[in-house]
This record gives structure tokens, C-alpha cells and sequence, in this order.
């Protein structure tokens, strides 16, 4: 059952108890009062027919002797032709004997039997389809009771309630009818954005991940769709981002499987050369040196390639690192092979410590330096500095050679990514440098930024927040 309707059946149920409630205790006393007003004009009626007999009696009550009973009958007569009242009959009942009456029913036998003296009792009875009051009253005349009892039809009063009765029902019925069509509206209007995010939600469930819900109230409808569109740019943000892990690891996997067969082709090849075919010592020392080289190069590449996912799936213990003693031992370590290459190495390193892992940060600039170092001609040099300023520490290593292509750029850091495939397969390199030391830079909370024109150089510079600790050990 949909909402609308669970909300248009409570309503019409809760308004019919309310509305019915209601109308049951207004009738009820409108009984109440209309019957309370009969009894008032049947005790009245009593107390003036008892006045009239009782003035009546007072001429024979100082006589020497006399017989009462014919004389109530006499009295009786004369006050039913005298004072008649319309719907209204008496009794005149003295010493238990019905003495008058103008009423075709026998009087209540309670009225006679339970009368006091002074008192006045009434009792509701129904003869058929009328209803009737009786009213009493008991005095004493020559030590005998005398009872004078009034007739009351009070009909009209139930008739009265029947006509309320069914007007109510009516009434009820057609403001029941009209409420619930002005209910249905209502519930269809404010359940309409419901079914709106409803649909919206189907449709994200189907794979439509750019559905939103179009609602714009400030209700509680309103908010719900606020935080479900929240919800659903948040879940669009995670499926994007899977599906482009997914597409990076396949292309991982095809760049590696790529980069795995050039030089198992040329081993396999090589090797074969060497097994089938007779060759002279030095034909045979370059293809032992071209398997070899290749064999170097598969080497490296699953070295770079086991820190690369070591990095990736295990945290890195942060300890104090004094940067000028780190950077000296990385200049040490690249000294050799830029004199090599007949290339000049210009450090400078202000004081600083950051938290780190120092083996992992010295791999990550000798891979950065490295790449400077290919990247630059003889005679050249390469700036390496290590500056302290606020609350960073910047690594900044500047290059004077080919610079990069502004379309590279953006690239440089993916894995298997190469600029140059040939140049960078000739030096013995994979295209994980880069992408590995840009995933330790991150795990160290440093801040990468190249900059580069073709033709000019490039400068890579690294921001590590600064660790204060005067008293660390070098």
C-alpha cells in the first residue's frame, strides 16, 4: 500500500473517532437537558394539580363527618375538565385505591408502594412507541395516604435525539467525504517529492550515477534529499574512483607485461644465438653483454617494483631526520655517476629535521637526481638545495637540460610511464622512478611540484612539514 493512502486511511480514521466522539457526548447532553427539562415541567405540573386538590379538600376538612373518597373523585373530575393539559393525564389513588383517572393505563405500582411523605419521585417508562413520565407525590388526609400521581408523554424528547442522531450521521459522512478528498490532495502533494526520490533512487540503483533528486524544500522531505544527493555524489565520487583504479591496474599490468617482453624477447633471442650458432669471441662477449644488461634492467625493474606495492601496502614508521646529514649522504651516493656523465653537482642545505624513513626518502631523491642527471648534457650542472622558511622544509633539485613537455606533465608520475621509451630503456630505466618516489613523498606528507619548459630545464621541489626538535641526534 502506498504512503498516501496509509496517511488518507489514518486521517479518516482518527477525524471519524474524533468527529464521532464528539458529536456522542453533544447529543447525550442534549438528552440530558431536554429531559431534565420535562421532569422540571412534570414535578411543576404534579405540584399544581396537588395544590388544586388539596384546596379543594380544604371546605370539607373542618365538617363534623364526612366520606373523603367520593369527594377526591368529584375533585378529580372537575381538574381534568378545568385544567386540562395536552399529552398529560393524572391519577388521584387515596388509601391504595385508584379514586380518578383520565388515562387508559393502570398507574406503576412503585409510584404507590414507595411514595413518601413530602417527597416527590418519578419514574421514565415506554407503552408501546411513547414514552411517559410519571411524577408522585404522597400526603396524609385523615391519617390515610393520598397520592397524586401526573402523566407526562415525552416522545418528542427521543424523537428529538433520533432527528440529531441521523442529522449527525449525515453530517459526519459528508464531512468525512470532503476531508478526504482534501486529505488525498494534500498527501499526494506532500508525498509527490518522496516518490520523486524514490525514482531518482531507482535510477542510481540501476546504474545511473548522475541522478539527483530536484527538491527544494526546507522540510524534513528537503533535507532528506539534500543528504541523499550528498550520499549519491559521494558514492559517484568512489565508483569513479574505483573504475579508474581499475583501469590503472589494468594498464599496470599490460605497461609491465609490456615492459617484461622487450627484454626477455632479447635475452630469449641472445641466448638462442648463442646456443645454435657458432661466433667468434667477440660477437659472443656482445650478446653475453646484451643478456646481461637485460637481465640487469629485469633486476632493477622488480626491485623498483617490489618498494613501489611495499610502499603502497605497508605504513612507513616516521622518525626525526636531520636533513643536512641526509642530504650529504645522498650527494655521496650520486657523486660518482655525475662525474661520470662530467656533471657538476651544486648543494647547499640550510639546518632542519622532518619525520620520515630515511632510506626510503634517500632512494626517492637518488631516483629524482638520476633523472636530472639523464636528463642533462656534459658540462652542465644541477642544483641541490635543502631550504628551511616557516614550518617546511623544501628539497629543490633544478636541471638545466631537455626539460619536458607541458602534454607530459601530467603523466610523469604514472607507472610504466616514459617519455622517451628508447632514451630511457638505453639508460637501464622502467619508468617506476618517478612514480615511486612521488608514493613515498605521499606517505611522508610532502608536497610535490614540477615545473618544466622543453629546452630550459626542470625543477622538482618537495615540502616536508618541520619537525622542532633541537636536541635530535644526527
Amino acid at each position: 500500500m502506498k504512503f498516501r493512502y496509509k496517511v488518507l486511511i489514518i486521517n479518516i480514521i482518527l477525524l471519524s473517532v474524533g468527529i464521532g466522539t464528539i458529536g456522542f457526548f453533544m447529543i447525550k447532553k442534549n438528552y440530558e437537558l431536554a429531559l431534565d427539562s420535562q421532569i422540571k415541567n412534570a414535578v411543576e405540573e404534579n405540584n399544581l394539580i396537588q395544590s388544586s386538590v388539596e384546596y379543594e379538600l380544604l371546605g370539607y376538612l373542618n365538617e363534623a363527618s364526612y366520606n373523603i373518597a367520593p369527594k377526591l373523585t368529584t375533585i378529580g373530575e372537575n381538574l381534568s375538565s378545568s385544567m386540562y393539559i395536552n399529552d398529560s393525564s393524572m391519577y388521584i389513588i387515596y388509601d391504595g385505591i385508584v379514586l380518578y383517572t383520565n388515562s387508559t393505563t393502570s398507574c406503576p405500582t412503585e409510584l404507590t408502594t414507595h411514595s413518601e411523605y413530602g417527597k416527590k419521585i418519578y419514574t421514565l417508562t415506554k407503552e408501546g412507541k411513547e414514552h411517559y413520565i410519571y411524577t408522585a407525590c404522597c400526603n396524609q388526609v385523615s391519617k390515610k395516604n393520598l397520592v397524586i400521581v401526573n402523566k407526562r408523554n415525552i416522545t418528542s424528547v427521543y424523537q428529538l435525539i433520533k432527528k440529531q442522531q441521523s442529522y449527525f450521521a449525515v453530517l459526519l459522512l459528508a464531512v468525512l467525504f470532503i476531508c478526504a478528498i482534501l486529505m488525498f490532495i494534500l498527501s499526494t502533494l506532500l508525498t509527490r517529492p518522496l516518490e520523486k526520490l524514490a525514482k531518482v533512487s531507482k535510477n542510481f540503483g540501476s546504474g545511473d550515477y548522475t541522478a539527483r533528486a530536484n527538491i527544494t524544500s526546507k522540510d524534513e522531505v528537503g533535507n532528506l534529499a539534500s543528504t541523499y544527493n550528498q550520499m549519491a555524489a559521494s558514492v559517484e565520487e568512489h565508483i569513479y574512483e574505483l573504475k579508474d583504479m581499475v583501469t590503472r591496474q589494468e594498464q599496470f599490468v599490460a605497461d609491465f607485461t609490456h615492459e617484461v617482453k622487450t627484454p626477455m624477447t632479447s635475452i630469449i633471442g641472445y641466448a638462442d644465438t648463442l646456443r645454435s650458432l657458432e661466433l667468434d669471441r667477440e660477437n659472443q662477449i656482445m650478446a653475453a653483454s646484451y643478456i646481461f644488461n637485460e637481465g640487469k634492467r629485469l633486476e632493477a625493474m622488480s626491485m623498483k617494483l617490489f618498494d613501489f606495492i611495499y610502499t603502497k601496502k605497508h605504513e612507513i614508521s616516521l622518525l626525526p631526520i636531520h636533513m643536512p646529514t641526509l642530504l650529504g649522504n645522498i650527494e655521496e651516493s650520486v657523486i660518482p655517476s655525475l662525474k661520470k656523465a662530467d656533471i657538476t653537482l651544486c648543494p647547499t642545505k640550510d639546518m632542519g629535521y622532518i619525520l620520515g624513513d630515511k632510506d626510503l626518502l634517500k632512494s626517492a631523491f637518488i631516483n629524482l637526481l638520476d633523472n636530472a642527471r639523464k636528463a642533462s648534457s656534459p658540462g652542465e650542472k644541477i642544483i641541490f638545495s635543502g631550504t628551511s622558511k616557516n614550518d617546511t622544509y623544501t628539497v629543490t633539485i633544478q636541471d638545466f637540460g631537455i626539460g619536458i613537455k607541458e602534454e607530459h606533465l601530467g603523466r610523469i608520475c604514472d607507472e610504466f610511464y616514459m617519455i622517451d621509451k628508447s632514451r630511457s630503456r638505453k639508460e637501464g630505466g622502467a619508468g617506476l622512478g618517478l612514480s615511486l618516489a612521488a608514493l613515498i613523498f605521499k606517505s611522508h606528507n610532502a608536497n610535490l611540484n614540477i615545473k618544466s619548459t622543453e629546452g630550459v630545464g626542470t625543477t622538482i621541489s618537495v615540502s616536508f612539514p618541520l619537525h622542532r626538535k633541537e636536541d635530535a641526534d644526527e
